[in-house]
């Protein structure tokens, strides 16, 4: 009988699962029709603002403890210095890195015909000196593939700038609201917590709390470990590209602080925009970006992930790379940012359930 009932769970363990690819299956289809993708675009515009405000105070709200704790100042004082600190910072980002980004972007896209004439020149060297290269339907598909690169690179920046000014223009309201909301929502973050344990409680459920508080110290390392990372990287790079000489630097170590969300790999992945650009400016900028790019990744490898992945969530890197290969393979560059929050969620709630699950077996035997 006992048997029965266990295979009768697992049996809808299953069901669950299934119906639950299949109702996302069938959203996506359905978001293909227009009236369900206007129904998409009215859910994004109400739930935008409060999934980003959420998503910063998740980030901020250990320092309004720590600032509580520390002070014993009741915990708007520290809500409004850190509002106040957030928009000081978003101000200067609008006032002094966005239009540097844009000059540095602009100057790297006019050089973009000189870099290509410096290809085909090279490309022409190869031939002459490896005569199998030296083949006309070669040289053919060879321009066609640098002609369309440069056309669809084109589109692709008039689509984004266009794209981007239009939604800032339409969600102008949004991007107003979310100060506010995270006010609210880092004055009141302890408040909502007390009511969620207690809502927990009243069903019998208080120990969730306990899996509740796991998920979010695991998941909050990792976020906020990555994120510390990143600056690290970005401050680094942009140093020693600067010293260095290099034309454009801030766009690249950008690029590399991007990049680094993307364990082990992520910086060589970020690195290779660097080093063709370096590679047509100079022999000595080549070289050095190579140096710089590889001592970021190895900074990387061996400090930043041992502490954010091995140190703190304890998951070994052939773990890492397998999940990495498994998102990729599932939902391309998002499957490849998302999979390991959905692990370190999943595997949470498995050893929160695993001794009941183990419980249930040995009483059934």
């Amino acid at each position: 009988m006992e048997d029965k009932k266990s295979f009768n769970r697992y049996f809808a363990y299953l069901i669950i699962v299934a119906l639950s690819i299949a109702i996302v299956f069938l959203i996506d289809l359905l978001l293909q029709y227009p009236f369900f993708n206007n129904i998409k675009e009215a859910l994004f515009t109400v739930f935008f603002p409060f999934l980003t405000s959420f998503f910063i105070v998740y980030i901020f709200h250990p320092v309004l403890y720590w600032f509580e704790k520390r002070f014993s100042i009741r915990t708007w004082v520290p809500t409004l210095i850190l509002l106040f600190i957030n928009i000081i910072l978003l101000i200067t980002l609008i006032e002094f890195l966005i239009p540097i980004l844009r000059d540095q972007f602009i100057n790297i896209f006019n050089e973009l015909p000189n870099y290509i004439n410096q290809f085909e020149k090279l490309m022409h060297e190869l031939q002459e000196r490896y005569h199998f290269l030296d083949n006309d339907k070669f040289t053919e598909i060879l321009e066609t593939i640098i002609d369309n690169f440069s056309k669809k690179l084109g589109e692709m920046l008039i689509n984004f700038t266009i794209g981007f000014v239009l939604f800032l223009v339409r969600n102008l309201w949004i991007i107003i609201m979310i100060p506010i909301i995270v006010f609210m929502m880092m004055k009141d973050y302890s408040i909502g917590y007390e009511a969620l344990n207690k809502a927990l409680g009243k069903h019998r459920k208080s120990q969730w709390m306990v899996l509740v508080k796991n998920i979010d110290e695991k998941l909050g390392n990792y976020v906020r470990g990555e994120l510390i990372l990143m600056g690290h990287v970005f401050l680094g790079n942009l140093a020693l590209l600067s010293i260095a000489g290099m034309p454009n630097p801030l766009i690249f170590a950008l690029i590399l602080a991007i990049t680094t969300i993307i364990p082990y790999i992520g910086i060589l992945l970020g690195g290779i925009p660097l080093w063709i650009y370096a590679y047509f400016q100079s022999p000595y900028l080549f070289i050095v970006s190579l140096f710089i790019v590889l001592l970021s990744h190895l900074s990387d490898v061996y400090i930043g992930q041992v502490l954010i992945f091995e140190k703190q969530l304890k998951i070994h890197p052939l773990i890492i790379m397998m999940l990495m290969l498994i998102g990729g393979a599932i939902a391309g560059i998002v499957g490849i940012l998302i999979v390991i929050p959905i692990f370190i969620v999943l595997r949470e709630i498995y050893k929160y359930y695993k001794p009941y699950i183990f419980k249930s077996k040995k009483a059934s035997s």
